[in-house]
């Protein structure tokens, strides 16, 4: 899942007045590694996404709004499958699959930033 998504580190980062150094220093990573993840070039880990969590008192799913987005549509598209495969099965694994796959919550549709 390697591909650009727009986030919101390099805006929190500029909000809080840290500069890319700042930032590299907090997260233990080379200032290159923050420019890399301020512009999409790269998925952080989730170490990263947590030390950011506590920096900046934000959810991954806001800092990586168009990562989560894209988790979330594929994740959402691949249980309706399942779902619909589970189409008429009463057996007892079946069931429970099924309560489980339409208990998800619908998509989030929230910005939270």
């Amino acid at each position: 899942m390697e591909k650009s998504v727009f986030n919101y580190v390099r805006t929190q980062r500029q909000r809080h007045g840290l500069s890319t150094h700042e930032l590299a220093f907090l997260l233990k990573r080379a200032p290159s590694y923050i420019s890399q993840l301020e512009y999409s070039d790269g998925l952080p880990s989730l170490e990263i996404a947590l030390a950011l969590q506590v920096l900046f008192r934000q959810e991954p799913r806001h800092l990586f709004a168009g990562l989560y987005e894209s988790v979330e549509d594929d994740i959402m598209r691949r249980a309706a499958q399942m779902l619909s495969a589970l189409e008429g099965r009463e057996d007892r694994r079946s069931v429970a699959k099924r309560e489980f796959l339409e208990s998800l919550p619908a998509p989030d549709n929230d910005d939270g930033v």
